[in-house]
């Protein structure tokens, strides 16, 4: 008898210590470049976690991680607050419209508990070839939602945010640096203070959504410019100045 409740105890030991790892691992698709089919997964959990037998899903297709994809950098023993990342052979990311998750080693692809993160683009492709309805049941992604900027796209959220409201593209969005234009106060709720590179040659200012859609584009000169966003609605936006053949592009929050 008492062998019997040793055996019962430790297994209980083994499957909540399992499913502790897997609380405290909070995995996210950051990075999804479907024109070469790579995919950059980020730790933001506290423990380190053995991704080699996690699974990706896109339009009803899997591949195993380790088994399946290709190491480009990282490790699949993904560190807290460390980055791997993969590239699937064969076209795998379809450009133009696909969903793409992560999924835990085991378990149902219909799950909501074994699917780890979610994401999509494009616009809608064939009814029932994606995993959204599990993403929705998850409470990880509203119904009908894509990203539609730009290619390749990035994660902007802390690991805790979800939705398609924080993916934005990650083509020619650059850190701040002395010879680029400045957004010198970000967020704002009232002003776009922008202090601009000193080139002879007139500059072209555009500002998009998070839906790619264009919202402002005029010409500027000098060093600096102000634009009211007071009306704006609150969230992410990108700045482009483009001048000749050089472009450059920064986010702003307005608040």
């Amino acid at each position: 008898m008492k062998k019997k409740y040793a055996i019962n105890f430790y297994s209980t030991l083994f499957f909540v210590t399992i499913l502790n790892l897997h609380m405290s691992a909070q995995l996210r698709i950051v990075e999804v470049d479907p024109s070469t089919d790579t995919v950059k997964i980020h730790n933001f959990g506290a423990s380190t976690v053995d991704l080699s037998s996690y699974r990706l899903c896109s339009l009803f297709s899997y591949r195993t991680l380790s088994s399946q994809t290709t190491l480009q950098s990282g490790s699949f023993m993904l560190a807290p607050d460390a980055d791997v990342v993969v590239s699937v052979s064969g076209n795998y990311l379809n450009d133009t419209a696909a969903d793409l998750s992560l999924y835990l080693p085991t378990g149902s692809f219909g799950s909501s508990t074994v699917m780890q993160d979610f994401t999509q683009w494009g616009g809608s492709f064939p009814d029932g070839s994606g995993r959204e309805t599990v993403a929705v049941n998850k409470g990880i992604w509203t119904a009908g939602t894509f990203l539609n900027v730009t290619p390749p796209y990035e994660y902007t959220g802390d690991g805790a945010q979800n939705g398609s409201q924080f993916w934005d593209t990650l083509l020619g969005i650059d850190e701040f640096s002395t010879d680029q234009f400045k957004i010198l106060q970000n967020p704002a709720s009232d002003k776009l203070l922008l202090h601009l590179p000193r080139i002879a040659s007139s500059i072209t200012l555009d500002v998009f959504d998070v839906l790619g859609k264009r919202i402002l584009t005029k010409g500027i000169n000098g060093v600096s410019s102000t634009i009211d966003v007071s009306k704006w609605n609150s969230g992410v936006y990108l700045v482009r100045l483009s001048s000749d053949d050089v472009t450059q592009t920064k986010r702003f929050v307005k608040q």
